[in-house]
């Protein structure tokens, strides 16, 4: 029998297990918040490897919900901008969708999600006033401040190296376009409904950069201050999948769902969206989530998002 814990230390215990559990409700996006398009099916799951709080960060850009569009497009119509006009006229058929994936799956980790998560949508906030659109220079940014942060590094369990995140955002329109960005996030994956298949895509429209927080930019005036051992980074690109046909699913997710040394592989996912292909995203996410806990173990937290051109 394992001695009973109480006093200072186990209500401690408490409050962190609490304020792990009330992170992890707050970051959980809900479903009113999934970005609604026509003929675009969107679902996701986030599953933290200790079921309460972990490193990985999924949330949405629905401009229709977070923005008054119609008031900005008068708003620049008014002063004059056309082109902010032409550009806040085209997010009406688009949604955000950001995946990203802490270094680590404890609550520290956690917390660093929560601060990407806060700087990410109040960067938002700034770019929808400055271009009426999000921007690579939002991403720019977010990796300078989180290169710079002495709070980020010594939340983590190593400062020197694992002080860093991957992450991918993408927008897709309601024509099955994709335009997104990776810093050192797993590449999206196209199922063809057609073929019953991942299908290969040319590494020119997957184009990815070093994990957020690892290498300043070299373009940034302050770059000098920032300076790292790894060196610096090239300005962030968009790629841009141009998806899909009806029926076609594309998967965004954290190196949880297909780990190198998991059995769960990339034929065991293939197999699992083949037999789900003809449901919503919501079914083929928890179908897929199914299959993957039946496979193998989870030993990391685990985020998908399904995408269905319908």
């Amino acid at each position: 029998m394992e001695p009973t814990v109480d006093g200072p230390d186990a209500q401690l215990d408490e409050e962190l297990r609490r304020g792990a559990q009330y992170l992890a409700h707050r970051l959980t996006p809900t479903a009113g918040t999934i970005p609604r398009l026509p003929g675009i099916d969107i679902h996701g799951a986030s599953l933290p490897l200790n079921g309460v709080a972990g490193g990985d960060l999924l949330t949405y850009v629905d401009y229709h919900a977070r923005f008054d569009l119609d008031s900005r497009i008068a708003r620049a119509h008014a002063s004059g901008q056309e082109g902010m006009v032409r550009v806040l006229q085209k997010l009406k058929q688009v949604g955000g969708i950001l995946v990203a994936d802490v270094a680590g799956h404890d609550f520290t980790d956690a917390a660093r999600a929560a601060m990407l998560h806060q700087a990410f949508h109040t960067g938002a906030l700034y770019e929808m006033d400055l271009n009426g659109q999000i921007t690579l220079r939002l991403f720019e940014q977010i990796n300078t401040r989180f290169c710079k942060s002495t709070t980020l590094r010594n939340l983590a369990a190593d400062p020197d190296e694992a002080s860093y995140i991957t992450l991918i955002y993408g927008e897709i329109s309601n024509t099955g376009r994709f335009s997104f960005v990776s810093a050192g996030h797993p590449p999206p994956l196209v199922f063809s409904r057609e073929f019953d298949r991942f299908v290969d895509v040319s590494q020119d429209r997957l184009v990815s950069y070093p994990p957020i927080g690892l290498q300043p930019g070299e373009h940034q005036p302050d770059a000098k201050r920032y300076e790292r051992a790894l060196g610096y980074k090239k300005r962030y690109t968009v790629n841009n999948l141009n998806l899909m046909g009806h029926g076609d699913v594309l998967l965004l997710y954290t190196d949880g769902l297909i780990e190198p040394q998991s059995p769960y592989t990339q034929a065991h996912l293939q197999q699992a969206v083949s037999r789900a292909k003809d449901e919503g995203a919501q079914a083929i996410c928890e179908a897929i989530v199914r299959d993957r806990q039946a496979t193998a173990a989870q030993t990391d937290d685990l985020t998908l998002v399904v995408i269905k051109f319908r």
